[in-house]
This record gives structure tokens, C-alpha cells and sequence, in this order.
């Protein structure tokens, strides 16, 4: 069996110690100015992290009653577009707030904590805003559950619940009474009975077992009237105690690649124009 050698170019190893000497002698030449360069796009990233505005993140959890999810979403995201827009007095009208606490606002932004793709979905979905001031948190708050529960549609479905909520009241209030005339007069009854040696058979603990469900039960419409509200807040806006913007690191960073990558391309310019004249 013949052997077959490999022919061995000595070119190829000649064309890489070329590059690398050229890569060499490109970096002994321009190490210094791509140095210099870099530590400029430092020093200008030092300076916009400290000329840059402290923004500060704080997240609300909501769950909604009357509107689905997309629904409320959606709502949320034309909120946002009037914030990009600079549309603070429309806003302003909707939160009930006043304009120079808004333009403390800088972003508003929404995520489902369950994905779900179904049009009746009315899982929780965290609201996120970046301000400048932690003070606007609570006025803010405020202001997006306002504007939640009072659109029209949302206005006309709450009357229409507490109204039913109201009757379902009355009409179990109007048992009740009627179930304590009844055992009042099983009472009466009883005691006349007797006196005069009469029977008369009836079931007393049946009646207050109807009258202390009837309690538990108007106790829950109270507390669903008192607690009726197109939106649910689950968690509160929290206080942060530092900034999420500008990050130091981040900004250096940034500053660091920027420049490498103007030392980089001012390099190559000196680079080709000083060959171009050495021809």
C-alpha cells in the first residue's frame, strides 16, 4: 500500500507570521493613540453617568375585574404612546393628577405574569414605571386606578354591580326580618302552649340556622360592594432606594467600546494614508 504524504506549504506559515507581524507592528505603531482614544470613551462615559438623571423603577401588580387582560394591556400601552408623545395634559385628565408630577414619568410599561392567549383572561399583570423622583410613586398610583375604574364602560359596569350587589342586600335583609318575626312568634306560641298544656311541634334551631346563613351571606355581598373596583391592586409601588439608571459599569463599558472602535478606525485611516505615501 503506498503512503500518501502531505505536502506541507511552507507559504501558509510564512502568510501567518506575516499577519501577525503586521498586527505587530500596526499596534507598536497605534497602541498609544487607540490607548488614548479608549480612555476618552471612558472618561465620556464617566461623564454621562454623571450627567445623566437617576431613574428610578418601582413595579405595581394589578388584577382586573371587568376588563381582560389584552384588554387592560392595550389600555396601559395608549397610556405609554401619550407619555412618548409628551401628551402630558391628556394624561393628566385621565389620572386626575397634576402635569408637573407627570412629566416625572418618564416610562410606562406592562407584563403578564401568566402568558395566555385567550380573550377572557383576567390573571394578574405587573405595571412598571422609571421617574425621576420617588415622591410621584403614590399620586401615580393613584392616578392609574382612577383612570381604571373610571372609563365609561368601566363606569356603567360598576354602577350595574353594586346595584345588583345592593338588591341582593336588600332581598336577604328582607328574609332575615321575616325568619325573626317568625321566630318571634314561634316563641309567642310556645310560651301560650305551655301555659295551657298544648303541643306544639317546631323545629326552633332550624329557623336560626336559616337566619345565620342569611347573615354569612349578606356579610359577603357587603364586603364584595364594599371591595367593587374595576381593577385590583395586589402589590403597591415600593420605594427603591437606588436608581436603575444610569449604571456606572454599564456607561464605562460603553465609553470603553466606543472609543476602541474610533481608535480603531482612526488608526486604519493614518494606517492606509502612510502607506499610500510610502508608494
Amino acid at each position: 500500500m503506498k503512503q500518501v504524504k502531505l505536502a506541507h506549504h511552507a507559504t501558509d506559515e510564512l502568510d501567518v507570521a506575516a499577519l501577525f507581524k503586521n498586527a505587530l507592528l500596526f499596534f507598536s505603531h497605534y497602541g498609544k493613540l487607540l490607548l488614548i482614544v479608549a480612555l476618552a470613551g471612558m472618561l465620556a462615559g464617566a461623564l454621562r453617568f454623571w450627567s445623566t438623571p437617576n431613574l428610578y423603577s418601582s413595579s405595581l401588580v394589578l388584577k382586573p375585574t371587568l376588563l381582560s387582560d389584552p384588554e387592560q394591556l392595550e389600555l396601559i400601552n395608549s397610556w405609554s404612546t401619550l407619555l412618548k408623545k409628551r401628551e402630558l395634559p391628556v394624561l393628566a385628565r385621565q389620572f386626575q393628577m397634576d402635569e408637573p408630577l407627570l412629566k416625572k414619568v418618564k416610562s410606562i410599561t406592562t407584563e403578564e405574569l401568566q402568558k395566555s392567549f385567550s380573550p377572557n383572561n383576567f390573571t394578574a399583570y405587573t405595571l412598571t414605571v422609571l421617574v425621576t423622583d420617588t415622591a410621584v410613586l403614590q399620586p401615580l398610583q393613584k392616578g392609574i386606578v382612577y383612570a381604571l375604574d373610571n372609563s365609561e364602560y368601566i363606569k356603567d359596569k360598576l354602577a350595574a354591580r353594586k346595584n345588583i350587589l345592593r338588591s341582593m342586600i336588600q332581598t336577604v335583609q328582607q328574609e332575615i326580618s321575616r325568619l325573626y318575626n317568625l321566630q318571634a312568634a314561634v316563641d309567642t306560641n310556645l310560651q301560650q302552649n305551655s301555659n295551657t298544656g298544648g303541643r306544639f311541634m317546631v323545629n326552633i334551631s332550624d329557623i336560626s340556622a336559616q337566619i345565620a346563613n342569611l347573615q354569612e351571606k349578606k356579610l359577603n355581598y357587603e364586603e364584595n360592594l364594599s371591595f367593587t373596583s374595576g381593577v385590583y391592586v395586589l402589590q403597591k409601588f415600593y420605594t427603591p432606594s437606588k436608581p436603575a439608571h444610569p449604571q456606572l459599569i454599564k456607561q464605562l463599558l460603553l465609553g470603553l467600546a466606543g472609543g476602541l472602535l474610533l481608535g480603531c478606525v482612526i488608526a486604519f485611516c493614518l494606517y492606509v494614508r502612510r502607506k499610500a505615501n510610502q508608494t
